[in-house]
């Protein structure tokens, strides 16, 4: 996935063409008219739609007991978050995210989500594009803007692609959501068809769905959660995910993921437990994998302490993730939100995985939104 040549070049130039469209619409009406008056040949009555930009920034440090790991500082994800309507009933979303690797900050950049959504009523919105998949509940929840995670990074089931994620966290294709009709606003619905995960020996760093399907098999997502009106805050829900991924020409895989969740998430109370079963069946041999967490926080004015527990359990004769490995971690830490839009968190970790048991470190990082 990461191409650091021709495919950063690429899409830098793409988010150059996309960005400073928006920035100009962005600009109040002075400014614009300054711009306006260099256009030869104006539309009479043209106006664009309203469009709003947003960027999500991290600043992060970490430090190990393991002597082959120095402490260091990084960066984390810029994520560029754009929302337009376009209508009462059509609005388009953007979320571009740009990473900086290597000694020189060297730029990566990945179009995450780009989808345009059709909204008829409560019962039926529609969204074609690339999206987060609605698998439980955490990949719908929280996207690239770390600002809105409480602990440092995501659980570790519910990691991105190309950090090695067992997940198809972002799909390409076709998703619906919306309230189940006569029930108030209790119960909801989301159903999905998309491409599925790709995943090849060219794929060093995970799996790509961004182009073409490499199969007619097509990846599906179904689930429903409930929100008692009385008790708000407070959501129940399952999901289940199915998909054929071939490992050859001539062998394939069914991949089929069952997750189930309950939340209660308020301003100042956090409650989350998560749990999904990952099943690959190949060649009469069927393999089980199971990854989870359970979170709470809970804030006191601008501080807020929190604990995750975080667990992923990976047969290692699994096709595609096998060589991932399984990982325990329990999570300790503190969030202090000093102004509004900045957040600072630290964060105690104490993890078991790939034969290294007992591993202590921290990590801090600092988040913002401008």
């Amino acid at each position: 996935m990461r191409d650091h040549s021709q495919r950063s070049a690429c899409i830098l130039l793409f988010v150059y063409a996309v960005i400073v469209p928006f920035g100009v619409i962005g600009y109040p009406s002075s400014v614009f008219a300054q711009i306006g008056h260099e256009q030869e040949h104006p539309l009479p009555g043209a106006t664009g739609p309203e469009t709003t930009l947003r960027a999500f920034g991290a600043v992060q440090w970490a430090a190990s007991q393991l002597r082959e790991v120095p402490n260091s500082f990084s960066l984390g994800q810029l994520s560029l978050f754009v929302t337009s309507n376009l209508t009462e009933s059509i609005s388009v979303l953007g979320e571009i995210v740009l990473e900086g690797h290597g000694p020189n900050t060297q730029v990566v950049t990945d179009l995450e989500r780009l989808q345009l959504t059709f909204r008829l009523n409560d019962f039926f919105n529609i969204s074609a594009g690339r999206y987060h998949s609605g698998i439980g509940f955490y990949n719908a929840a929280f996207h690239h803007g770390t600002y809105f995670e409480i602990p440092i990074g995501r659980p570790r089931v519910f990691k991105f692609e190309d950090d090695g994620g067992v997940l198809p966290i972002h799909e390409l294709g076709v998703t619906v959501r919306g309230v189940v009709p006569h029930t108030g606003s209790s119960l909801r619905y989301v159903a999905e068809v998309a491409n599925g995960r790709v995943w090849t020996p060219v794929a060093e760093e995970g799996a790509t769905e961004r182009g073409p399907d490499a199969n007619d098999a097509k990846s599906t997502n179904v689930g429903v959660s409930y929100r008692p009106e009385t008790w708000r805050g407070f959501e129940v829900g399952t999901s289940f995910y199915r998909d054929t991924i071939f490992q050859t020409a001539t062998s394939a895989v069914d991949h089929h993921i069952a997750a189930i969740y309950a939340v209660y998430r308020t301003p100042s109370t956090e409650l989350m437990a998560e749990w999904l079963r990952l099943t690959h069946v190949t060649e009469g041999s069927t393999y089980h994998n199971d990854g989870g967490y359970v979170q709470a926080s809970k804030a006191w004015g601008k501080l807020r302490p929190y604990y995750r527990f975080d667990r992923l359990a990976i047969n290692p004769a699994t096709p595609f993730i096998g060589a991932i490995g399984s990982y325990k971690a329990h999570i300790v830490g503190l969030r202090i939100d000093p102004v509004k839009w900045v957040g600072l968190k630290a964060q105690y970790e104490r993890t078991d995985e790939s034969g290294q048991h007992g591993v202590n470190g921290v990590r801090t990082q600092l988040v913002f939104v401008f």
